[in-house]
């Protein structure tokens, strides 16, 4: 049990020192923050048709566990799914493998630890969500039961459901990063959709994130104070000042036997996830690696020893140098598109097939997002596989690494974007949208500036697969704010905007990597 406890502890005491941790905490701070608008903001996040509650306490902690709900699962996913990963990476889960320990402790243990690191940052939104009462609550007492109980029903458990999904990934799709991502992506659209839809009672108990029960609640205040058969319940950033908001009191939910049932039962239910993977996850088991190499090996041996060969210095061809760009940039993109598996490239040509045929609003704000986020495990890395594979010292003693290899690595990925867009490019140009057009080619830019800075601050690419994802799942639902390739405002003064935010994004690129180029 000691050594159970020991990995929980350890295990989270490296994430929590981890700089993308750090980042994330700022980033969940300001989250929070927007969790509950003031009465003058032009969005809502939590709303009955047009009806908002009055920021009491039961009303703020309602909405901001319902927000941080779905804000963890948004984020927390990509925040945690790396813990076996880097057990074997590291070589400390092969020593972990001669222990003692079962492989469903060793699950347990990993989970708890991601379960850990979530609900740290449930603290500091709670933290927010009441300085947020004292700041723009109402007058009047506070409710301790109606502001904490949301958290301990609703939230506590479902970041514990995802931190056992995001073992369960790992261990069902181990390297296969490309299909984890994918499936994760539709696994989530599908819950929300779920969570969304409906008033049948029966969702109530087959929500994971736990908040129907909560939107059901205020529906019921709405209903008593302005009777209808149709109510229809927004949760999320909504942007709109086309409506006239009506405030109501929300003295919070009545607490139901069965739904809190439900959500011990979800709990045991990732207990019970845990323990059926516990029974195939292969323990680091690297013997079929071990046999592979020595194979590989014997033959090497057995061909260098049945047929030796004689080096001749005059019979080498001789060394022809290549300064220039071109050759790094062919490299880069040969590396960009090779990587993943070759069957993946027909998902890839699926979803440009679908850019020509769907209609063009669904294929320039859905289809086109949608396939760049599945090259998502291209681009993470675009700008630290050097760091990864400890070759950084030798490539940036290189000539010019900054001019060439950098640049190369930013153009190698334009060109992927570029070339998967090219069916929207086609047909903007065609109908002679040249706007749109260059919006897109800006977006491609942008997309690759993005990943090499956020890799760049973070030393890795988790921060990049967090921002990416929520970025993504925010403009395939219509959130305007977050455009980046032109799907939502074409215009010249967005394009004047991007061009901007490009020029910070690879101005502070540049420069950071000249820093560690003369510090390595």
């Amino acid at each position: 049990m000691s050594f159970y406890k020991n990995i929980t502890k350890a295990d989270y005491q490296q994430r929590s020192r981890s700089y993308v941790f750090l980042v994330t905490l700022l980033v969940s701070v300001y989250v929070a923050y927007t969790f509950i608008p003031s009465y003058d903001a032009n969005y809502t996040t939590v709303r009955v048709n047009n009806f908002i509650g009055k920021n009491n306490s039961a009303w703020i902690g309602h909405v901001t566990a319902i927000m941080a709900s779905t804000f963890l699962w948004l984020i927390g996913f990509y925040l945690v799914n790396d813990s076996i990963r880097r057990d074997k990476e590291t070589g400390v889960g092969q020593i972990i493998a001669t222990t003692s320990i079962s492989n469903f402790q060793y699950l347990l243990a990993k989970a708890m630890s991601n379960f850990c690191v979530l609900l740290t940052i449930i603290l500091i939104i709670i933290l927010m969500a009441l300085g947020l009462f004292f700041f723009r609550g109402e007058s009047g007492s506070f409710d301790f039961i109606q502001f904490f109980i949301p958290y301990l029903l609703a939230t506590i458990p479902s970041i514990f459901l995802v931190s056992v999904i995001a073992i369960v990934f790992e261990v069902i799709f181990e390297n296969k990063t490309n299909l984890l991502n994918v499936v994760f992506f539709i696994l989530f659209g599908f819950v929300v959709a779920n969570t969304n839809s409906g008033n049948n009672p029966v969702l109530i108990y087959i929500d994971p994130l736990g908040i129907k029960y909560l939107t059901n609640q205020m529906v019921a205040v709405v209903n008593s104070i302005n009777p209808s058969n149709s109510y229809e319940v927004s949760a999320g950033y909504l942007f709109s000042d086309n409506y006239k908001k009506q405030y109501f009191d929300f003295l919070g939910s009545t607490w139901s036997f069965f739904y809190i049932l439900s959500r011990i039962i979800w709990i045991g239910i990732g207990l019970g996830l845990l323990f059926i993977t516990s029974k195939i996850f292969n323990r680091f088991d690297s013997k079929t690696i071990v046999l592979s190499r020595k194979k590989s090996s014997d033959l090497i041996f057995d061909e260098i020893k049945t047929e030796p060969r004689e080096i001749r210095l005059s019979k080498l061809p001789k060394i022809n140098p290549q300064f220039g760009i071109f050759p790094i940039i062919k490299t880069e993109f040969l590396m960009l598109i090779r990587k993943g598996p070759k069957w993946f490239w027909l998902v890839n040509f699926g979803g440009m097939i679908a850019l020509f045929l769907l209609p063009m609003n669904e294929a320039y704000q859905t289809t086109l997002p949608f396939l760049w986020f599945l090259q998502i495990n291209r681009w993470a890395d675009l700008s630290t596989k050097e760091k990864f594979f400890g070759t950084s010292n030798y490539i940036y003693s290189s000539f010019k690494p900054l001019q060439r290899l950098l640049t190369s690595q930013i153009v190698a990925g334009f060109l992927l974007a570029t070339f998967l867009a090219l069916p929207i490019l086609i047909r903007q140009l065609i109908d002679a949208n040249f706007i749109a057009t260059i919006a897109i080619l800006l977006g491609s830019l942008f997309l690759v500036s993005f990943a090499v800075f956020s890799g760049m601050i973070s030393g890795g690419r988790r921060l990049f697969e967090i921002l990416f994802f929520a970025l993504t799942y925010a403009i395939i639902n219509g959130v305007t704010y977050v455009d980046y390739f032109g799907g939502f405002h074409q215009d010249f003064q967005y394009l004047i905007s991007m061009l901007i935010v490009l020029f910070l994004l690879l101005t502070t690129s540049f420069l950071f990597r000249n820093h560690e180029i003369k510090n390595q």
